[in-house]
């Protein structure tokens, strides 16, 4: 089991590491300016691990059946993919130039900032 601090602090880095995730997408992808559509996504990725891994934080969930790598690991971008594509559905990000490519990168930053801080 892990601490709320620990869960916070995943949830943090989730949060960085998207956020530079999606500067360097939009640089990559030559979009002219900033697009301020995109900026609520880091949030949205914290939010999903935070919430994930506060609801699945139990011994079960939590072990390695693999080596380090645990359930929560892998259900947690799951959790990502779906609430990413949730805002989408609001914010109408779907209909956007490379919505799909930027959903999956952000669900494989997920992934990793889990495995990796946890």
């Amino acid at each position: 089991m892990f601490s709320l601090g620990q869960i916070v602090v995943c949830a943090v880095g989730g949060v960085a590491v998207s956020a530079i995730a999606v500067f360097i997408y939009t640089k990559l992808a030559r979009s002219e300016g900033t697009d301020s559509s995109l900026w609520p996504l880091p949030l949205v990725v914290g939010v999903s691990i935070l919430t994930w891994r506060a609801a699945g934080n139990t011994p079960g969930l939590n072990d390695d059946p693999i080596a380090f790598v645990s359930p929560n690991d892998l259900l947690c971008p799951v959790i990502t993919y779906v609430s990413l594509g949730l805002y989408a559905g609001f914010a109408r990000m779907s209909e956007r130039a490379g919505w799909r490519r930027l959903r999956a990168l952000l669900t494989i930053v997920s992934l990793v900032v889990n495995v990796v801080t946890i």
